[in-house]
């Protein structure tokens, strides 16, 4: 698309303050209590990225991560998570551990967590990734661009990356916390949405400031007004320090509560968590009706 900074100057981003202010002080937190439940508790696990990310890892540690996750899931008779996220060097191990699953196989790339490395090498970073086995490519938006405006530039790198993950799922992450501004994180989404990204992802976990209930209400509001202009339906995803279940739960509500009940699949909605699964079994232990 040709002068994609003059598309997103036609969005309205400018009402949002005052109306995201309300919206989460009041109206999300009655719903947040009215959410937590055995279904809802279930269905956060279902959307999980189980996500290792660690300077340690090694094909020895990330088989043995995958085949506890499939041993965790047997014991408590519980839904498949969506994903396993890990390096992009890893995606074959993944792959080989999850055969006989729906569990998808996800990876980070494109010069993650910064973004700060040439183009071709994201590119190929990318490319190897998909040739290793990665169903999922999740790659960081170039964030000191977003922050100079150079939206022309922004959306050329990410359309040729989402050309190299053809008939891969792509997530774009914004990096939130660095934005920091309702105008930022909101232009960071569209360009993305219109570079051709499946989902939208808050944060990396590798910044102070992650994923927070603002900006993944900013998100949604972005998702909602390029589905109603475009008629595309883009997943969001959040990430980073989502470690609890109750934080779950409020995410899982702010993307019910500006998307609808369509964005509730995980086909559409993600939480990128390493210590979320933990949290919610002993949360549905808690509830008396529920056999874990």
């Amino acid at each position: 698309m040709e002068h994609i900074a003059d598309e997103l100057a036609t969005y309205n981003w400018s009402n949002l303050e005052d109306l995201m202010s309300f919206e989460l002080a009041g109206v999300v937190e009655k719903e947040v209590k009215q959410a937590y439940c055995a279904e809802n508790l279930k269905f956060c696990l279902s959307c999980i990225d189980y996500t290792t990310l660690k300077p340690t890892d090694t094909e020895s540690s990330v088989k043995a991560f995958v085949a506890d996750l499939l041993k965790k899931l047997k014991k408590h008779d519980l839904r498949q998570v969506a994903a396993v996220c890990v390096y992009p060097h890893f995606a074959s191990v993944v792959r080989n551990g999850l055969k006989g699953t729906e569990v998808r196989t996800a990876v980070v790339a494109g010069g993650f967590p910064s973004s700060q490395t040439f183009t071709e090498i994201k590119l190929a970073e990318c490319k190897m990734a998909v040739a290793a086995g990665a169903e999922e490519v999740d790659v960081v938006i170039s964030v000191g661009d977003v922050l100079e405006k150079n939206f022309e530039k922004i959306y050329r790198e990410l359309s040729a990356i989402r050309k190299v993950c053809e008939g891969v799922r792509l997530k774009i992450i914004l990096e939130t916390g660095e934005l920091k501004s309702i105008e930022n994180i909101f232009n960071a989404a569209l360009v993305s949405m219109y570079a051709g990204t499946d989902f939208i992802k808050t944060s990396t976990g590798k910044v102070p400031v992650n994923v927070t209930p603002e900006a993944m209400y900013v998100m949604c509001e972005a998702i909602k007004q390029f589905y109603a202009r475009t008629g595309k339906r883009v997943g969001i995803k959040v990430a980073g320090g989502v470690s609890k279940a109750a934080n779950a739960l409020r995410y899982l509500t702010i993307a019910n509560h500006v998307l609808g009940s369509e964005w509730l699949t995980s086909y559409y909605f993600r939480i990128g968590a390493s210590q979320l699964f933990e949290d919610i079994v002993k949360e549905m232990k808690a509830i008396p009706s529920l056999p874990v």
